[in-house]
């Protein structure tokens, strides 16, 4: 019995449900954030020591033998990436004491943040091929929840588009899986790369893969269905879109390199020229998009897309280095994409806009700008507010 595989699940399960309880009391409701998030660290950091010590760890859950019952699983690159989200979680947490108003928090900001953190942990540990669409099901109620807080007209836009792709690609994720048991009989991951090999219809298995690669693309936010990230990630508060920007991406390119390389790696003679292809437009239009806006946030999310296409090119490579460097890529873009999106947050407390012209104008005639006096303005920012500006002005 290792409860260490599903306590980074249950935890935030657990945290968003008491938040619930306490959704009266705003001081509660955040100290159960910062204190959910802290827990999930440490059981984050508790597996990921076991891992680097036993190779991989796996939790039957109902005591029920795989391939038969669910199957967590927590083996090197799992185990690195549940603690990239609670590392992630935490910081989140404690940047959205300073940066989420009443409005979202009375509203359930801390338990959709503790719901999406458990969707996307359920996502990085689960051994089973349906429960994965599950956990890609559990992000999507989060996220579009998260994302609609507010009620703004740009963010009620931006939902749908991000809502209707994704819709889309679970209805092709879901799709697959039926077929996928329909042909071999099991839903377990491991057990599904034993016996597609002796699968007797081959055409199958190759509309499989590229079923697969279609649903988790879409996820992923690759060409040529990607647009729906950059025209919502900008709409919500900048602490939800940096959220977004670490996890929500990194779960599709995370399920394209697990089942790519454990599933299909039989098939991926026949799909590497259309991914190969694919990272390298979903690279270009990502640089050309961003390098057409002029709004903070939307440059970002456009670098997200161009920055997906290096971590496929590593998968569609298929080498072991090209492979090690597409993960490095993934665990890079988690750190480095979050902290933009926080800078574009100082951003916009410093000068109230996140459009570059204004933002120059701003900086250039500001009176009196030395650095002394910029570094106090940040003394301690978790405690103060922002202004009470529109997130989309």
């Amino acid at each position: 019995m290792r409860p260490e595989v599903a306590l980074p699940v249950l935890l935030p399960l657990l945290s968003g449900a008491i938040s619930l309880l306490f959704w009266r009391s705003r001081p509660v409701q955040r100290f159960i954030g910062i204190g959910g998030n802290l827990a999930l660290l440490v059981v984050s950091l508790w597996l990921f020591v076991g891992v680097m010590e036993e190779g991989y760890i796996t939790l039957e859950m109902g005591g029920w033998p795989a391939p038969f019952g669910i199957v967590l699983v927590a083996d090197v690159l799992s185990a690195v990436m549940v603690l990239m989200t609670a590392i992630i979680g935490l910081l989140m947490g404690i940047y959205s004491l300073a940066t989420t108003g009443r409005g979202h928090e009375k509203f359930g900001y801390y338990p959709l943040m503790h719901l999406l953190l458990a969707g996307v942990a359920g996502a990085f540990l689960t051994g089973d091929i349906f429960n994965l669409y599950v956990w890609f099901e559990v992000m999507l109620v989060a996220s579009f929840a998260l994302m609609i807080l507010g009620g703004e007209r740009a963010q009620m836009e931006g939902a749908i588009k991000y809502v209707t792709l994704n819709l889309l690609a679970s209805i092709i994720f879901l799709t697959a899986v039926g077929l996928t048991y329909g042909t071999v009989g099991t839903l377990n991951m491991a057990d599904i790369a034993l016996r597609l090999d002796a699968a007797e219809h081959s055409g199958m298995v190759e509309v499989l893969a590229v079923m697969y690669m279609v649903a988790f693309g879409i996820k992923a936010a690759a060409f040529p269905l990607f647009f729906w990230l950059p025209a919502s990630y900008h709409t919500p508060p900048v602490a939800v879109s940096a959220l977004f920007a670490a996890l929500l991406t990194k779960v599709g390119v995370y399920s394209l390199f697990r089942v790519f390389t454990l599933v299909f790696d039989q098939s991926m003679d026949y799909l590497q020229d259309i991914m190969l292809w694919a990272a390298a437009i979903t690279m270009v239009t990502g640089v050309l998009g961003a390098a057409a806006q002029f709004e903070f946030r939307r440059i970002l999310s456009f670098h997200i897309v161009s920055q997906i296409g290096y971590m496929l090119l590593g998968l569609a490579l298929n080498t072991p280095l090209a492979i090690a460097g597409g993960v490095f890529a993934v665990l890079h873009n988690m750190v480095v994409k979050t902290n933009l999106f926080l800078i574009s947050g100082i951003t916009h407390r410093l000068l109230g806009t996140y459009q570059l012209k204004k933002m120059g104008a701003s900086t250039v005639s500001a009176p009196g700008w030395q650095w002394p006096s910029f570094f106090q303005r940040f003394r301690w920012p978790v405690f103060r507010r922002y202004p009470g500006s529109s997130p989309n002005s």
